[in-house]
């Protein structure tokens, strides 16, 4: 069970119903108010993690789709549908969170496994060949 979990990105999924649905609906719970939910719940803890997704996908090599799953469940589900979350906020905290893991998915490359490989664009120019 847990070798299926892991193949179909449970663990990304599960941190996106976390974030994008479970932590707007325990604001609502608790009766926090905007200010505070905007700057705790939809800055600092959906940031930080999406942060923490676009990093772990590149390292780990995962489908870059996974980047959506946040997103589209903050946008779609918690504004839209359950109205969790105030529309002014919804849709521009997805796209922050989609540029936001993107900075990390693209950003320091040093640490990837194939960057100490030799480039063979233009082919090798060391080997003779008789061809």
């Amino acid at each position: 069970m847990l070798k299926i979990f892991k193949k179909y990105y449970g663990y990304q999924w599960l941190g996106a119903i976390i974030c994008g649905l479970l932590l707007p609906f325990i604001g609502r719970l608790l009766g926090m108010s905007g200010l505070h939910k905007v700057i705790w719940f939809y800055l600092v803890i959906n940031g930080l993690y999406t942060l923490y997704l676009g990093y772990s996908i590149r390292r780990r090599g995962l489908s870059p789709f996974i980047m959506l799953a946040l997103p589209v469940i903050f946008s779609g589900i918690s504004t839209l549908a359950l109205h969790l979350v105030s529309r002014q906020y919804g849709f521009y905290f997805g796209l922050m969170y989609i540029v936001l893991s993107l900075f990390t998915f693209f950003g320091d490359t040093r640490d990837d496994p194939d960057e100490n490989q030799i480039p063979v664009e233009n082919g090798f120019r060391d080997l003779n060949s008789n061809v």
